[in-house]
């Protein structure tokens, strides 16, 4: 007895040094440079160091093919390359589904990116299969037992891995991007592995599916109660639908400035527009003490065009 005891100790204290041992992350002054790095995998390193000169944050570092080299390669390789980011001043962060789970068999990456079924409660309920990926299962965010168990498995998984800042995708699906669950589940949901996450010394991103115009009042504060002071990644920032819209654009401008005003973070990524507009759209409405950010990719040096000064001019 004494001696589980001995070793509960040692591992308690393990993590605790863990954990202590990653800097805390603090959002960096966007009005001078704005790119964050989002989905970064091996090859990174292997890009010149300048293209990397301003920037502050990886959210999300993987490798990809633990499938064809090994779990004790990929390992030995993630942590170099995270090594050699963190020595260029960077902050290193991990991805994380916040709503779907496979198998570990299924698990190319490391860190693991999805908490694995087998660490589910046998009784845990889901609504259905990922629709271009059928083994992965989406979770019943109304069911308590589920979620519970859910948390207890991510909490373990990102044990495994201290990070600064954790990107947790498919976080949520408002209507207005799509069919999803309620919108208060999505919103407890982020607000409870928020609290594991600021347990465990990190700041969390949520990617959510949304045009931001077209959440309501209630939406919105349900949101800005469950992020906090975190961060928010929006993969629609303003698509054509809402670019071509005077009322729609305005609508946009008021939410996002009502998320940065209650000291939100967002990192806008540019898939159904242009960096270049987006980014002058942008500086027609932001603060420069915003945290604001525009979303790039490692493999191409960074255009000062876009990432440079936003402040409005």
């Amino acid at each position: 007895m004494k001696t589980l005891r001995y070793y509960a100790v040692v591992l308690l204290v393990a993590l605790t040094l863990s954990a202590a041992s990653v800097p805390k992350f603090e959002w960096p002054d966007s009005d001078h440079y704005s790119r964050v790095i989002v989905n970064a995998t091996q090859g990174i390193e292997s890009r010149p160091r300048v293209w990397f000169a301003q920037d502050k944050l990886v959210t999300d570092l993987a490798i990809t093919n633990v499938d064809q080299i090994g779990n004790a390669a990929a390992v030995k390789e993630y942590d170099a390359i995270r090594h050699t980011l963190e020595s260029w001043g960077l902050a290193v962060g991990t991805y994380t589904s916040g709503t779907t789970i496979i198998t570990q068999t299924r698990e190319t990456h490391w860190p693991w990116q999805t908490v694995p079924s087998e660490w589910m409660s046998i009784s845990a309920h889901y609504i259905g299969d990922w629709p271009t990926m059928p083994y992965r299962k989406i979770l019943d965010l109304s069911d308590r037992e589920t979620m519970n168990s859910f948390h207890e498995g991510l909490k373990r998984l990102w044990e495994r891995t201290p990070a600064p800042v954790r990107f947790v995708d498919n976080a949520g699906i408002h209507s207005s991007a799509g069919k999803g669950q309620k919108w208060n589940d999505y919103c407890t949901n982020m607000l409870e592995i928020r609290r594991i996450g600021e347990s465990m010394g990190s700041l969390q991103v949520f990617n959510i599916a949304m045009h931001v115009g077209m959440l309501s009042d209630d939406e919105m504060k349900n949101l800005i109660s469950a992020v906090g002071g975190n961060g928010i990644a929006i993969e629609m920032p303003w698509s054509p639908a809402i670019r071509k819209d005077k009322t729609l654009t305005r609508n946009a401008e008021a939410r996002y400035r009502q998320l940065l005003d209650a000291g939100e973070a967002i990192i806008l990524i540019p898939l159904d527009v242009d960096a270049q507009p987006l980014a002058a759209w942008v500086r027609t409405w932001r603060k420069p003490t915003d945290h604001l950010y525009l979303a790039g990719s490692f493999f191409k040096p960074p255009d000062l065009n876009v990432f440079g000064s936003v402040q409005t001019r």
